[in-house]
């Protein structure tokens, strides 16, 4: 009886063994994001030029972006052309690259509004999440939701898994114990959605530090903008889209 209890035992440690080895911790690939914005929540309720806008435009502006990461420096930029190319104006004059340095917890932001080139070097932002117990499958990863703050009121939700390893995300997000594979900004009525995964390892052309553009620390940028905001009103329903 105690040989057959042995034998139990070893078969179930090495069981556990062989599920705890196939478990998957992946440190480099590409991971494409789906962008969806409310664009209709940008135009006016009761100007009949917009009114006549939302009749022709899409509820929901959508774009995708790539990510290429490795375990210690990743890259956001745009990804392939949407298959529905009717998006608001103001959505289309705005892109964002984003080269994030983990290990150095540095970024070097890229962005072109408008026609014009910034670039904004900084610390990474921290962001003081909050992780909670929900769960939420993403790409076929699971993943937990994690809320946090930017610019002190804009509420952000993030879904995080464990299974991939870098610190990072979509846009200038990170910060979480693994990659954030899904985002929402409920303010920007905009979220982000991780819609697949290559694992395989990065190339030094993929993960390019960006150089171009009128040269800005974080700070310097916002108050950059809040002059562009005061000189021109009608991009203030963009301002966040042009911050993040």
């Amino acid at each position: 009886m105690k040989f057959i209890r042995y034998i139990i035992i070893v078969f179930l440690l090495l069981n556990a063994s062989q599920s705890a080895n196939a478990q998957q911790f992946i440190t480099a690939g590409k991971i494409e994001f789906e962008k969806r914005t409310n664009q209709h929540s940008l135009l006016e309720d009761e100007s009949m030029w917009d009114e006549m806008m939302k009749k022709n435009l899409p509820k929901f502006a959508v774009t995708y972006f790539d990510l290429f990461f490795d375990e210690n420096k990743s890259l956001y930029k745009t990804g392939r052309d949407p298959d529905n190319r009717m998006i608001h104006w103001g959505l289309s004059y705005i892109s964002n690259t984003v080269y994030k340095d983990m290990q150095h917890e540095t970024f070097v932001n890229q962005k072109n509004i408008f026609g014009s080139d910034f670039l904004i070097a900084d610390s990474l932002q921290k962001i003081d999440w909050k992780i909670t117990n929900e769960p939420r499958t993403i790409a076929g990863f699971e993943c937990r939701k994690a809320v946090g703050r930017i610019f002190d009121s804009i509420v952000v939700i993030a879904f995080y898994t464990d299974e991939i390893i870098p610190s990072t995300g979509p846009e200038s997000f990170g910060g979480l114990p693994g990659m954030i594979l899904g985002l929402a900004i409920p303010r920007m009525h905009t979220t982000w959605y991780a819609t697949k995964l290559e694992i395989r390892e990065t190339t030094p052309k993929e993960i390019v530090i960006p150089k171009t553009g009128k040269k800005f620390n974080e700070k310097q940028f916002r108050v950059e903008m809040q002059d562009i905001l005061k000189e021109r009103e009608w991009l203030k329903k963009l301002s966040w889209q042009m911050l993040i």
